[in-house]
């Protein structure tokens, strides 16, 4: 059971129901139909993004591998590219498109653009950035897009704020667990401001993520049951990031809070 439950986290399985959850919860929240072209291909795409990013630093290394434990996330992630390819075919055309340029933009993430060789992930505080910006992209842009309804009046940005805050806050527990492997040339967060006060940065935006949420609904019992139930989870693992933490606690328990949320505005 614990080598299944490792390959549900180690194939990017976890992290796809967490992006498919927030995709969920735009439709919910902007009172839209089930989309389940969208869904399954932001939760198909996302296993073979984040493979990628995570195994494929050289398609040598992505596409020849030897061990026995990788062919099989290598298998997973072929079979999901496909199936992302049989959802993109029923996808709005300008959703394909925003949906290219995403992609693009993750893949840059790991694939060099300069000739001296850097990529998005080595630029200086540029980590955590380019990871909200691909999240909210994929959770809100997506599948507004796709309903024909994304505009950029105040009621999305202020969406697309509050969603880019919440994956900036849900970034922190990873920021501090992995200051013991980032190389100082990185200068994230933690290296930069230290944990403390990268904590309180995060206790800040989740300040500022409840108060968009109390500027922007109506409804007092949506701000409980969402919003200020979230916002105490938030809080709980920011609170309990530290660098000797188990990786478990940020690959499964930090990216099980957007399902979370998502099963609470699902059923409220």
């Amino acid at each position: 059971m614990k080598k299944l439950f490792n390959f549900y986290l180690d194939s990017s399985i976890h992290i796809a129901l967490s992006v498919y959850a927030l995709t969920y919860s735009t439709l919910l929240l902007f009172h839209l139909p089930y989309d389940e072209a969208v869904l399954y291909f932001t939760f198909y795409g996302t296993i073979v993004t984040y493979n990628f990013i995570k195994y494929g630093s050289s398609a040598k290394r992505y596409f020849f591998v030897a061990s026995r434990y990788m062919k099989w996330i290598q298998l997973l992630s072929f079979v999901c590219f496909g199936l992302a390819l049989f959802y993109a075919y029923y996808l709005q055309w300008e959703t394909l498109l925003w949906a290219i340029g995403l992609s693009v933009l993750s893949s840059l993430y790991i694939l060099p653009y300069l000739p001296n060789q850097k990529n998005f992930r080595t630029l200086p505080q540029f980590k955590i950035l380019i990871v909200a910006l691909c999240w909210t992209g994929v959770t809100v842009v997506l599948p507004l897009v796709n309903a024909t309804i994304f505009e950029l009046n105040q009621t999305t940005i202020f969406f697309m704020i509050q969603r880019m805050l919440l994956i900036l806050i849900l970034m922190i527990p990873f920021e501090i667990c992995d200051l013991q492997f980032d190389a100082p040339a990185l200068e994230t967060l933690p290296q930069r401001i230290g944990v403390a006060k990268t904590k309180l940065l995060g206790y800040i935006w989740i300040v500022l993520f409840v108060v968009i949420e109390f500027w922007q609904t109506e409804t007092f019992l949506a701000i409980f049951y969402s919003t200020i139930g979230l916002s105490v989870l938030l809080a709980i693992v920011v609170w309990q990031a530290s660098i000797k933490k188990s990786k478990y606690f940020t690959s499964f328990w930090v990216e099980s809070i957007p399902i979370v949320w998502f099963l609470v505005l699902l059923f409220s």
